[in-house]
């Protein structure tokens, strides 16, 4: 019986992008996918091998563009800090309008508009390949899974950093990033059928220095996911009977919003695929040929 693969992408903003890299390696090798789920970052770029977009001319469109001024963020800390309380101060006074208003809130147009285009504005039920996008309710705090409607709204949720971006109106409710409790969503392609996994980790690591209380809080945030990831990858192991493989591309240096080393990010994405070819292999039951780039 031939196995069904089933393709988790995390998060990590820019650290998500080795996820393009990933998805270009394994069409190179041709490890075949069978559902895609993906959580911030790893739901539109998964989503963007959903549709069968060109994966190697949106890796150079990525590169070249300036993402940080295109979505209004930047990789200053600081910054950023100051940006969210001002914002806080500001719907403290006047209230969200978020929660007010159907329309999107100008912080999210940016963003909806990028994942419009990066999905040709198409539907899940247009997808090649079964896609699901996890987001979290914002109020109930339980993972919401997208699988209906135009993608680009659920990439939109799904991205939605608290305190980066407003939380995103959605059939009732209020969404928010789906990495907040399902960073590596293994469960969801489980749920779509996959008899085998393939999850790619591009979290952050717990191995930098904490000089700062922003930085404390960063890292107890970091923690706790790092543990939850855990006892969620070793629940999908044992329901796969260990038909799983985790790779980790080489992206912990790269901050979330550092978007300037898109092409560093796709290219450890594409190193990730050509050291587990072995893992690879196995997973598949089968031989995965050595990929002609990776050789190069």
């Amino acid at each position: 019986m031939d196995r069904r693969i089933g393709l988790a992408l995390g998060g990590g903003g820019a650290r998500g992008l080795a996820h393009l890299g990933v998805l270009i390696e394994l069409e190179q090798v041709g490890v075949p996918i069978h559902a895609i789920a993906g959580t911030s970052m790893g739901a539109a770029l998964g989503a963007a091998r959903a549709i069968g977009a060109n994966l190697h001319m949106l890796a150079r469109l990525l590169a070249t563009l300036d993402l940080n001024a295109l979505l209004q963020v930047t990789d200053n800390t600081l910054r950023e800090v100051q940006r969210i309380v001002g914002r806080g101060m500001l719907e403290y006074v006047r209230g969200a309008a978020w929660r007010t208003e159907d329309a999107l809130p100008p912080d999210l147009v940016r963003l909806n508009e990028l994942f419009s285009l990066l999905t040709a504005r198409k539907t899940f039920e247009d997808a090649l390949v079964p896609l699901a996008v996890v987001a979290t309710d914002l109020e109930t705090g339980q993972p919401v899974v997208l699988n209906r409607g135009p993608i680009s709204r659920a990439v939109t949720a799904s991205t939605a950093v608290p305190g980066v971006f407003s939380p995103v109106a959605y059939e009732g409710r209020f969404l928010i990033d789906g990495g907040i409790v399902d960073k590596l969503p293994v469960d969801v392609v489980i749920e779509m059928g996959a008899t085998a996994a393939i999850a790619v980790d591009t979290g952050a690591p717990l191995t930098r220095r904490v000089e700062t209380q922003i930085e404390a809080i960063l890292q107890a945030q970091r923690s706790t996911s790092k543990h939850l990831t855990q006892m969620q990858l070793e629940a999908a192991r044992r329901r796969l009977e260990d038909r799983l493989v985790v790779l980790r591309p080489d992206v912990g240096w790269i901050r979330m919003f550092a978007f300037e080393y898109a092409e560093e990010a796709i290219q450890a994405g594409r190193a990730s695929v050509s050291a587990h070819l072995d893992d690879l292999n196995e997973l598949l039951g089968g031989p995965v040929p050595p990929s002609p780039a990776s050789a190069a």
